[in-house]
């Protein structure tokens, strides 16, 4: 979302949110909307990533559960949930505990998890802002979206936990078919966090491009490292294969 495009809705969302019911009755309202939208164009994410990682998933044979760090609101700019209502199922995981009931609603048979993640189990703030995806444990980064005009809600201090204790808890089986990525700069310490030999999952895609528009090459240099073949971008993300599936390609 461009600073322009967030700043004509931002007076209007900073008066309802001083009402909450209000608020959450136009939210509702706002998300039917929109899901009858997406059903119409085929796709919930914000570049038609889910599209194409359906399409790879189905090549590969990828019928294992989904991972989505990150993964906000339960359809809206989600890379999972056109997976899910074509039959997959996993976890979602995100620090933003109004998401829940969300997910309870709109996808009850998957595993929602109200948690940050990060290579220590520890107490962390959360830059939480009106526009929700772009939350961030990173304060130099929520820093640097304030200076471009979002407005920073609250600072405060979520559960951080790592992938392997989130999947562990889960009771997840390996191999998984898709981890999505998407959490505002942290992505590196996420990957830390995670057994991928264990994990193994066939596709991973990966924000690499923030809205302060730097790329974050250590998260790819990790994931090339540990054995995986960048498929190209979609958008602000890149996609990436495991290499013993190439040859399905």
């Amino acid at each position: 979302m461009s600073t322009s495009t967030y700043q004509v809705g931002s007076t209007l969302r900073s008066l309802l949110l001083r009402v909450p019911f209000v608020y959450q009755g136009v939210q509702t309202l706002r998300d039917r909307r929109q899901l009858r939208r997406s059903l119409a164009v085929g796709s919930f994410a914000q570049q038609g990533e889910d599209v194409q990682l359906l399409d790879l998933l189905k090549r590969l044979n990828a019928r294992g559960p989904y991972l989505d760090l990150g993964a906000n609101h339960p359809f809206k700019l989600s890379n999972t949930y056109l997976l899910y209502r074509e039959g997959w199922r996993g976890v979602c995981v995100d620090p933003l505990p109004r998401f829940r009931p969300l997910y309870r609603h709109w996808r009850p048979a998957d595993h929602f998890i109200c948690a940050a993640i990060g290579e220590e189990q520890q107490l962390i703030d959360l830059h939480q802002f009106e526009w929700d995806p772009l939350s961030t444990l990173d304060a130099e980064l929520a820093a640097q979206y304030m200076a471009r005009g979002f407005k920073r809600l609250r600072k405060f201090p979520v559960e951080v936990r790592p992938v392997d204790d989130i999947l562990g808890s889960a009771n997840i089986t390996a191999p998984l078919s898709l981890l999505s990525i998407d959490i505002e700069g942290h992505e590196l310490s996420a990957l830390r966090s995670m057994n991928l030999a264990k994990w193994q999952p066939a596709v991973i895609c990966m924000e690499v491009l923030a809205a302060h528009g730097v790329r974050n090459w250590q998260a790819e240099d990790h994931l090339l490292a540990h054995g995986y073949v960048a498929q190209g971008d979609i958008g602000h993300n890149a996609v990436f294969v495991r290499q013993d599936l190439l040859n399905r390609v």
